[in-house]
């Protein structure tokens, strides 16, 4: 909920959230953005691509 919340702060520019200057609250909406796409990526497509490149070795091992 907290990431809808930061998305929706930081795609419309309604700073208006808080009580804050608007470049603090866009501020901490592009950061919140920014870790939760990033630990996405750790979290669900890293796995993916050690494994992608576990078997690509192991084709290239077995072909030669």
């Amino acid at each position: 909920m907290i990431s809808i919340y930061f998305a929706r702060i930081t795609f419309t520019g309604n700073v208006d959230a808080w009580d804050a200057d608007p470049w603090v609250t866009m501020l901490v909406g592009q950061a919140i953005m920014a870790i939760v796409f990033w630990t996405g990526v750790i979290k669900w497509q890293l796995p993916r691509i050690k494994k992608w490149n576990r078997n690509r070795k192991k084709k290239a091992a077995v072909n030669n």
